[in-house]
This record gives structure tokens, sequence and C-alpha cells, in this order.
């Protein structure tokens, strides 16, 4: 029993990261060289790296040798003491000692070091987690000003600070113009006419299923109860996301009404795209994926097309080109 528990939890990861790949496809992709040539096209990546091989230096050095490197200071200019005899030729003067830099207080600084190469690691796999990289380069390049990490006078801070800032801003702002120009919005028809009517037509108390996908924009816009919601992470909601997706099975009426019965469901929401096997690639539609998991019923219709003749268990209560809404009697 526990082989065979084993061997279905494995089966259903499997069918989510395919699922995952198949919806989502390049979000999901390993990174595109063109990311970081953006990045150096701002000077962060040149930055980040300057940084990292400092950082690199100061602990490799500290850790290996035991030996701390001198923090600059600014030193006054050089006043002559009141009445003092200027020293004599041959005798130097005493130069002012070098603060030593305690690497010890600045150990926190590692724990970035690291940080950043897992995410690092996780945006070169995944593409869309690049997210969390990019604003952790930002953070490492501000560390340009730390005269820990770049031994500077106050001076010279300055200088380069502001030379970095200008020349960042060069590609940064041409960046920002772009954004600033891309004008459009979000644009469903569909979906919008069915969310009009659960919100002219339903209780507030109401409870759906449907789609993960469009449950979570239906909760967000009609604020409506669901049964399941976009939680890939999650084992539970899974499995009841398995559940409600016998929709879009070849199972018979009755035992899909079980089903969302057993959930409290009160209404379904059909995806015609869901109820179809036309993906651009076969074997990935949600129907295909239940005809090799459901051996014994390939052979009849789909849920979908059979839930017209099961009008004593569902009731039709909203149509249009892409959805349907039946309600549970």
């Amino acid at each position: 029993l526990a082989k065979n528990f084993e061997d279905r939890l494995s089966i259903d990861d499997a069918k989510l990261s395919s699922g995952i790949n198949a919806e989502y496809g390049k979000a999901f992709d390993f990174i595109e060289l063109r990311t970081f040539y953006k990045c150096v096209l701002t000077l962060l990546l040149p930055t980040t790296v300057a940084v990292l091989v400092r950082l690199t230096w100061v602990f490799g050095k500290q850790l290996v040798t035991g030996v701390t490197e001198p923090e600059p200071r600014d030193t006054p200019p050089e006043t002559k003491p009141p009445n003092k005899k200027h020293p004599k030729k041959g005798v130097s003067k005493k130069s002012t000692p070098a603060v030593v830099v305690d690497t010890v207080s600045h150990n926190y600084l590692t724990y970035h070091v690291f940080q950043f190469g897992c995410y690092f690691l996780i945006a070169v796999i995944v593409m869309r987690l690049k997210l969390f990289m990019t604003p952790y380069m930002c953070l490492l390049s501000s560390l340009v000003a730390s005269n820990f990490v770049m031994p500077q006078t106050e001076k010279s801070r300055l200088v380069i600070v502001g030379l970095l800032l200008g020349a960042m801003s060069i590609t940064g702002y041409s960046n920002l113009q772009h954004q600033w120009s891309i004008e459009g919005e979000y644009n469903n028809p569909a979906q919008e006419d069915l969310f009009l009517w659960i919100e002219k037509h339903t209780n507030q108390s109401a409870v759906f299923a449907g789609p993960m996908p469009i449950m979570a924009n239906l909760r967000l816009s009609t604020g409506r109860n669901i049964v399941n919601h976009p939680h890939y992470e999650d084992a539970g909601l899974r499995a009841r996301t398995k559940e409600v997706y016998q929709m879009f099975s070849r199972k018979p009426c009755d035992e899909v009404y079980a089903t969302l019965s057993s959930l409290q469901v009160q209404y379904a929401v059909l995806d015609k795209h869901w109820c179809t096997g036309n993906r651009p690639r076969s074997g990935c539609s949600i129907p295909e994926i239940w005809d090799k998991e459901d051996l014994e019923n390939t052979e009849r219709p789909t849920f979908c097309e059979d839930v017209v003749n099961c009008r004593h268990l569902f009731d039709l209560q909203f149509s249009n080109k892409v959805y349907r809404v039946i309600k549970l009697k």
C-alpha cells in the first residue's frame, strides 16, 4: 500500500511538472543571455562583479593569512605647530597610523554574498526567478560607497559614486522611457461577462469550482468562495484540484456530481479550451491526461459533452462562447 501511494505521488508530481511546463513554457526556461547583456549596459553587472571580487579578496586574505587591510582615512592638511621650530632635515615626521579594518564586524557581508549566489543559481535555472537576483545585484552594487569594501577618501567616494550613477542613468533613463511608452490593458470580454453574471445572479456566499487560473481571478474579481486556486506547492490543494478536474474527464455525471458535492461546490465553471483536446502538442490537454489516468472510461464522452444529458443533476445557468456555469441540484 505504501509503495502504491509513493508511486501515485511521483506520478502526480510528474504530471504537475509537465503541466506547468506546458502552461507557462518560456517563463520556467533557463535565463536568457540578453538579461546579462542588459545588466552590462546599465553597469549593474560589472559593479556587482567588482564588489564580489573585492569582498572575496578581503575575506579570503583574512581567512588565509589572518592579516587585515588598513582602511584609508582623510588626513587633515599639515599645519605649522605654533611656537615650534621646523624639524631639521633628515628627521622624518611620524605618519598618521592606519586604521585597521575589523573584518569580524563585517562578517554579515558574507551572508549577502552566499545569498546572492543562491539567487543567481535559481535565476539561471528558472528565468522567472530573476526577480530575486536583480534586486540583490542592486544591493551589492551599492557597497561601492562602503569604505570597507572599496577603500577611499571622502572626496574620492563622492566622485566615484557620482560618476557611476551618471553612467548608469544613461541606459537606465532610456529603459524607463521604454517602459513608460508601453500602453495597453488586459482585455478578456468572455471572462468579464462571466464575472458580471456571477456578481449579479449569485449570492455572496456561493461556492465555485473550476480551472485554477479562472478561480484565482474569480475570487479576486467577485469575492465568491472557491474550493481550488493556483497554489501548486500545496499537496493537499493539488489533490483537491485533481478531484475538481474530474469535470474535464470522461467519468460519469453521477460520479462527478458526488465528488463536487463532497467538496460543497454549488457552481462549476467549464472552460471550452479545457474541455477539448485542442492543444499545440498532443497529450497535453486535460481530457488526454485523464485518459491515461482513468482507463475504464476512455470510450465514454467527456463530462463537458455529457453534462447536457444530466439535467437531473446539473442545471445550466450561464453560457457564452468560452465559459459555461452549471449549478449542482
